[in-house]
């Protein structure tokens, strides 16, 4: 199975090129399925906020509140160890994971040993609806100065974007 993460701040393109690259990959007959590190705050959301998931504005204070309270809680392992139990369930019924909404590096390191392909989405031409505080926060920051991307996608429209993770498949022959 192989495993790519897809890094990236709010509003960067993240859920976009995971979409593209699941798209490409089952054009090549590939059994992909798309998770996030989120989705366990998104649960708690969900049942303490009625929120349906989907919605937008998403509550996004509540979900940086939480994940900060979840990893001191856990001292910064209860996503990256609950990733790992997932991708030895995947690893069973896919061939490609992707994880959408990588934002701390742990997220990235910890899963060394699936050898993932890391790339990062990023783009300063977009729409940032973030307050200040919730732009501040050390999810929209903690990856700035991380250099162990194998690839960088910056500033691309949509097309562009999907030329270049044909690339990446083609090169990475995924």
């Amino acid at each position: 199975m192989k495993v790519i993460l897809i890094a990236g701040k709010a509003r960067s393109g993240k859920t976009k090129a995971a979409h593209i690259l699941k798209e490409i990959l089952e054009t090549k007959k590939e059994k992909v399925v798309i998770t996030e590190y989120s989705k366990y705050i998104k649960l708690f959301a969900k049942d303490l906020l009625g929120w349906d998931m989907i919605s937008e504005p998403k509550p996004r204070t509540f979900l940086q509140d939480m994940g900060e309270y979840v990893r001191k809680l856990k001292k910064d392992t209860y996503f990256t160890e609950r990733m790992k139990e997932d991708l030895r369930i995947y690893e069973h019924f896919v061939d490609v994971v992707i994880i959408s909404d990588v934002r701390m590096p742990k997220e990235l390191d910890e899963l060394s040993s699936f050898q993932p392909l890391k790339i990062q989405v990023v783009n300063d031409l977009a729409s940032y609806d973030l307050n200040e505080e919730q732009a501040r926060h050390e999810t929209e920051h903690a990856l700035d100065h991380y250099q162990d991307f194998d690839y960088i996608i910056k500033n691309k429209t949509e097309k562009e974007m999907k030329e270049i993770l044909k690339e990446i498949v083609k090169e990475r022959e995924l």
